[in-house]
């Protein structure tokens, strides 16, 4: 099995086509909120990055990408905790996708998991100390 070392846990959601930057702020907040509940030593919120050429003084972009940075997660049964509770959002929010990223390792979470979805949890569960049911 192998170890990836990490102290927080990334969380990206990729929205549904044709959600502007103040809806995906909405959702960012609205996940955020939710996975406080879960107890977390932190979870922070990253605010869209600047692209272009803002920092030389012409006109900035914002991309839309709502990332959450999430801290004191233990890993296998709070991670497992974690994605049922990102699962659950993404559906009631009727959203595409989260991917989660712990150190160089990530999966794609999504509201209505497929077959071959599943196993990738399950396989990412195991990289990092859960038992994969």
């Amino acid at each position: 099995m192998t170890e990836y070392a990490t102290d927080s846990i990334e969380l990206t959601l990729v929205p549904v086509d044709g959600t502007d930057s103040v809806a995906l702020d909405r959702l960012t907040g609205a996940l955020a909120c939710e996975l406080r509940s879960l107890r977390l030593d932190s979870v922070e919120r990253w605010f869209p990055s600047r692209s272009g050429p803002g920092a030389e003084g012409g006109s900035a972009v914002l991309t839309d990408v709502g990332k959450l940075s999430v801290g004191g997660l233990l890993p296998g049964s709070g991670v497992k905790a974690m994605v049922g509770l990102v699962q659950s959002w993404l559906r009631r929010n009727e959203q595409d996708s989260v991917i989660l990223r712990m150190g160089g390792d990530h999966v794609e979470i999504t509201g209505s998991p497929t077959r071959r979805s599943h196993q990738l949890l399950k396989d990412f569960y195991r990289r990092h100390g859960g038992d994969g049911c």
